[in-house]
């Protein structure tokens, strides 16, 4: 097994990495939370760039700044509206929110899976510098049925890491996902979870089935079920 990295951040069999979001309308706010991130025991940082008011207006300059105040290692993520973000995609401001980041040496991009043939461009120009490509794809309204054909599919695209939450219907679903985790994980490090506080238990207990990065908030989450991140740390002390 491959463990993840991010950054200067590795994953140890004992423990995931803990991640966790910042959001903000503008650049100020960002960097606001920014601060408490890097005061909380989280290993890395994940900025949904998102949340800005226009994220296709983001300047050069304001990028830098935010990658050169994350004093741990940051994830760059624009999640789509279609799969639970705040933004539509827009190729356009897509493509010029990554480029920055790559020109920043942020220490990881988020890419969603269904966009790879529209941004395929991003995660080779990420790759070429270094940078590790996370390839996501979320289902927040139910979990699919065949999770070892969907954690295949996922694990044969050109990214790095691969990851995938679901929305479960019952503990059932959280027991099929950490089990399709424990067949896919051999491959490329994954990041899986399961959704709202039926899926809570695969934040705490998905690593022993391979997953190598788990989420928590500071405060407001960022998706459904994400305990804090002091519980989550002390958890795995």
């Amino acid at each position: 097994m491959t463990y993840l990295k991010i950054g200067s951040a590795v994953a140890t069999s004992e423990r995931p990495l803990i991640a966790v979001p910042v959001m903000g309308e503008t650049v100020n706010d960002v960097l606001v939370m920014l601060e408490q991130a890097n005061d909380s025991q989280a290993d890395v940082i994940e900025w949904r760039v998102d949340y800005l008011t226009d994220p296709g207006e983001l300047q050069a300059s304001q990028m830098q700044t935010i990658a050169f105040n994350a004093d741990k290692p940051l994830i760059v993520t624009w999640r789509t509206v279609a799969e639970g973000g705040q933004e539509d995609f827009d190729s356009v401001a897509y493509h010029w929110v990554y480029q920055l980041a790559i020109a920043s040496r942020v220490a990881a991009v988020d890419v969603e899976v269904a966009l790879l043939e529209e941004v395929g461009d991003v995660v080779e120009d990420a790759q070429s510098q270094g940078i590790t490509v996370i390839g996501s794809r979320h289902y927040f309204d139910a979990t699919p049925a065949d999770l070892d054909a969907e954690l295949q599919s996922m694990v044969a695209t050109p990214v790095d890491v691969v990851k995938l939450a679901v929305m479960p219907n019952d503990d059932g679903d959280v027991q099929r996902l950490l089990e399709a985790t424990k067949v896919a994980h051999q491959t490329k490090p994954l990041i899986t979870m399961a959704m709202g506080e039926l899926g809570q238990r695969s934040r705490f207990e998905g690593y022993q089935y391979g997953t190598q990065l788990t989420f928590a908030s500071l405060g407001e989450s960022s998706a459904p079920g994400q305990p804090g991140v002091a519980q989550l740390k002390a958890h795995f002390e």
